[in-house]
């Protein structure tokens, strides 16, 4: 049975995210098992970033995708009056709708009820810990989460949570267990293929170098400063190791580069900006290991796409990276803040060959196991057809 579906998301691609990421492999997934998939999104990118220049309606790998103008733009919230009208004109099988606590979920929410459409929160790690945000944004967070009961959570069939650790905290909101379901993200299928990457070697001038890998937005949360902060310690041990900071600059690059002068490293690693397709696959193969020094991080695509590359991972024990990095066995995970141990455990790996192998083996065994998003999207689709026959009393 083929369906017809909207994914409804703040940002997609070539905007870079992780949610961004997720709602393109799947959206594409879903359109490789031959149902039409809609992506409803915004026409800007993220905050300290240059604006989208892109049409309203495109074709991206067999993905219908609308942009609609944001008139509030706050942080990452998006609000889309655009879908308003879109969903009035349009019938859709399935809206699964991404990012809790924007103004689209609302509206999708109401929209599927209305139409007897399949509807499908997915939040994406809404929530934080305890002084991991202000005292008033967590007040008004709880808030609306109450006020939720009565909206977006009353008219979802289902809501995808990402963790336990999330499942619960639904419950803990008063949202009822059998609506709450826990899926992982996954790794683009192009993740677990083989890659040539002595192109991307050449390009960037790494012969002979152990590449430590970082991807993310380089601001505040992923701290890529902790990198460089650790760079003096790990060439003091391995002087042949260099840096390749990935993504675009979410506010913190002249600090990086600023900084990689005062502690005499700049030399040792180099920002290449976004990379797509091919060349970012060749980053990854290109790399000996992983680091994701994030202060929070809800659920980073990149561990797993770096998992499925086999690199073993360094990170912290913020929420999301501590639920999939299992310590000692696919990485290590450190403290929040803590360059010693960052170094110590780059130097470690880089220098015992055996535990690297083996950590390296369990990486690639693990997201073979859990992270690969043809089976991820196929269990998804099962829901859309299991909750498409009770909304409809097929």
């Amino acid at each position: 049975m083929k369906l017809k579906i909207a994914q409804i998301t703040p940002y997609y691609y070539p905007s870079i995210g992780g949610v961004q990421g997720v709602v393109q492999y799947l959206s594409e997934e879903l359109v490789k098992l031959g149902h039409q998939v809609n992506v409803l999104t915004s026409n800007r990118d993220h905050n300290n970033r240059p604006k989208l220049d892109r049409p309203h309606k495109e074709i991206l790998n067999g993905v219908q995708v609308f942009r609609y103008k944001s008139l509030l733009n706050l942080g990452h919230m998006s609000f889309m009056p655009g879908i308003i009208s879109h969903l009035i004109k349009n019938k859709y099988d399935v809206l699964h709708f991404h990012n809790y606590r924007h103004p689209h979920c609302e509206i999708a929410a109401f929209f599927g009820k209305r139409k007897k459409s399949v509807s499908i929160l997915h939040g994406h790690g809404p929530f934080f810990e305890e002084g991991e945000i202000s005292n008033l944004k967590s007040k008004v967070y709880s808030l609306y989460d109450k006020l939720a009961l009565k909206s977006v959570f009353k008219n979802s069939d289902k809501i995808i949570a990402l963790n336990n650790y999330e499942a619960k905290r639904y419950y803990n909101i008063g949202v009822p267990e059998e609506k709450v379901i826990v899926i992982p993200n996954a790794a683009e299928n192009d993740c677990f293929l083989p890659v040539k990457y002595e192109s991307f070697i050449t390009k960037y001038n790494l012969q002979n170098k152990k590449i430590i890998l970082f991807m993310g937005i380089l601001n505040s949360f992923k701290r890529p400063d902790l990198l460089i902060k650790s760079l003096p310690k790990v060439i003091q041990f391995i002087d042949d190791v260099h840096l390749i900071l990935v993504g675009p600059d979410g506010g913190m690059l002249k600090e990086v580069i600023d900084l990689g002068k005062q502690l005499n490293v700049a030399n040792y690693f180099t920002w290449v900006g976004p990379l797509y397709g091919m060349e970012k696959q060749q980053a990854y193969q290109s790399a000996k290991l992983f680091v994701l020094p994030s202060d929070w991080d809800a659920y980073p695509l990149v561990l797993m796409e770096a998992l499925a590359h086999g690199l073993p991972v360094v990170t912290t024990d913020s929420r999301g990276p501590m639920d999939i990095i299992e310590n000692g066995k696919t990485g290590f995970v450190v403290p929040k803040r803590d360059v010693e141990q960052i170094a110590d455990r780059i130097i470690k790996l880089l220098s015992d060959e055996k535990l690297y192998n083996t950590i390296s083996k369990n990486a690639k065994e693990t997201a073979i196991q859990k992270y690969k998003a043809d089976s991820i999207t196929r269990q998804i689709e099962n829901i859309y057809f299991e909750l498409l026959k009770k909304v409809t009393n097929v």
